[in-house]
């Protein structure tokens, strides 16, 4: 019987490579939850501000923005030269970096205006 002097090699090779594949997997996880989180707290600066512009409380407006992205987000809303302007704040916990701060801007003309 033949002795094959790789033998074993590719589980060695394996167990090398194992902790790059989980740190690459981990990695596409975190951009994943960052870019979704995103577009939701956009989505919830964009309707919060289409909000005040047709006039609603901005009690309401943030009332929305929480119904789009959730209760974990920060959102201040103000008025300024005949536009409603809504800042919305979140962050995302990523495992091997910690908290990122995402933040989205958005602001409307008031309908009401010439």
């Amino acid at each position: 019987m033949a002795r094959y002097p790789e033998a074993g090699s590719s589980t060695a090779e394996v167990a090398v490579l194992l902790p790059a594949v989980a740190i690459l997997l981990a990695v596409a996880a975190g951009a994943g939850a960052v870019g979704g989180q995103q577009v939701r707290i956009q989505q919830a600066a964009s309707a919060a501000a289409r909000e005040l512009a047709r006039g609603t409380a901005a009690s309401e407006a943030i009332g929305t923005a929480h119904r789009i992205a959730g209760e974990r987000i920060s959102v201040s809303c103000g008025e300024s030269g005949g536009y409603g302007r809504v800042v919305v704040r979140s962050a995302v916990q990523l495992p091997l970096l910690g908290d990122i701060e995402l933040r989205a801007e958005a602001s409307a003309r008031h309908e009401n205006l010439p």
